[in-house]
């Protein structure tokens, strides 16, 4: 029983394996690209002279901090943005950061909107490769749930070969030391 349960796991670890390598390499690969994500951000405005302190109190209204933001990334990086995709308020910091389509960021003074810093940051298109949700967005579409499958799928295809690698190093053990 326990060699022809040895021989199954062989076999399927074998298949999963052999299946599966190419997703394994882009996951190990950009999974390593990932630990240095700050090397892959490129700064194209920067000013440390503009302090920032953090009191919610005194910050601009929202909607002009955006304003302001859009008409510095727009001269700085020579973009063409009418709206921002997402907004970080960080208060201690007195800051506010909006990040932008094409993985552009800025961050502005919240008393003033006067910009801090403008970045391009490569790091999410790594860690959309690393998850498979460039397929998502590539199909347009944030309900294809391709990301979610693509993560399953590895998910589990990783567990089933570390359960059978285990086993397949274990076993033959077992049975030299019971002989």
């Amino acid at each position: 029983m326990s060699k022809s349960l040895l021989n199954n796991f062989r076999n399927l670890h074998r298949k999963f394996a052999s299946v599966l390598f190419v997703f394994f390499f882009f996951i190990g690969v950009t999974g390593s690209l990932l630990a240095f994500k700050s090397f892959f951000t490129k700064t194209i405005f920067e000013n440390n002279e503009v302090k920032a302190e953090g009191s919610l109190a005194q910050f601009l209204p929202l909607d002009s901090l955006e304003k302001a933001a859009i008409a510095s990334i727009n001269e700085k990086a020579g973009t063409s943005f009418k709206k921002s995709e997402k907004v970080e308020i960080k208060i201690s910091k007195g800051t506010v950061l909006f990040y932008f389509k094409d993985a552009y960021s800025i961050q502005v003074n919240g008393e003033n909107g006067l910009p801090i810093l403008i970045e391009k940051k490569y790091g999410g298109i790594i860690q959309d490769i690393h998850d498979g949700a460039i397929l998502d967005n590539w199909i347009s579409n944030k309900l294809s749930g391709f990301k979610k499958g693509y993560s399953l799928i590895m998910g589990i295809s990783l567990l089933t070969l570390t359960i059978t690698g285990t086993y397949m190093w274990y076993k033959p053990k077992m049975i030299k030391k019971n002989r």
